[in-house]
């Protein structure tokens, strides 16, 4: 029996009772997102401002560069500092101007008018971005902390030009943490596995290794 939505990719679930689904996987789609920030600058309410992100473009983690150290007469390398440089961010233009009000706002949260800048924590924000699934139910949030722009939206001023107005904004951002429903519902269900395997193995001694693996193998093929 075919099931609508499922993508055939040579993986059997019939040993776990799931007939209906030999050999096929659930595959995610394009996500629906939304971006939400939700301060309030310059008199501006973040979340209206939120709902004119049209694009986000979020940078992977990587390591810059590789170090050594001098282990006798061996290099031994390991991983530099790993982290995100910035945040790339496109607004349409509303007619009221809030997109431009808020992030020159938050311009001047960073630098007075004589041009010093004040401590970090004090124009530093927290905003997110929910990646939705297909029926609609968040599937992943990601928390980008410590954002703040680092230009100035600039508009480009044109009579050529019919499209609707739209302005990029680029945010330095400190750290990027994912969080995934389904994945800490896995992760629960994976520890209260284990903590039965464990206690089940101390119940019978020194027999119960055979019986542990069983149970985490099972366990494995459930998750």
């Amino acid at each position: 029996m075919a099931i609508s939505g499922l993508q055939p990719l040579g993986y059997d679930l019939s040993g776990l009772g799931f007939s209906a689904m030999s050999r096929t996987w659930l595959l995610q789609r394009q996500y629906q997102w939304q971006l939400f920030m939700p301060h309030v600058i310059n008199g501006v309410f973040g979340p209206a401002v939120s709902s004119f992100c049209q694009d986000a473009r979020i940078g992977n983690y990587s390591v810059r560069q590789l170090s050594t150290i001098q282990y006798g007469a061996f290099q031994r390398f390991y991983a530099g500092l790993q982290g995100i440089q910035s945040v790339a961010l496109t607004f349409r233009v509303p007619i009221d101007n809030t997109v431009l009000d808020f992030f020159h706002g938050w311009y001047h949260l960073m630098i007075d008018q004589n041009g010093y800048y004040f401590p970090k924590n004090n124009y530093t924000k927290q905003i997110y971005v929910s990646l939705y699934d297909r029926s609609g139910v968040e599937s992943v949030r990601l928390t980008l902390k410590g954002v703040f722009p680092v230009n100035k939206p600039t508009v480009d001023m044109s009579y050529e030009a019919t499209d609707i107005l739209r302005i990029g904004v680029t945010l330095s951002v400190d750290k990027v943490e994912s969080y995934s429903l389904i994945g800490r519902v896995r992760s629960t269900l994976s520890n209260v596995v284990g903590d039965v395997a464990r206690k089940t193995v101390e119940m019978l001694g020194d027999a119960g290794g055979t019986v542990k693996q069983g149970i985490v193998s099972a366990a494995g093929n459930i998750l």
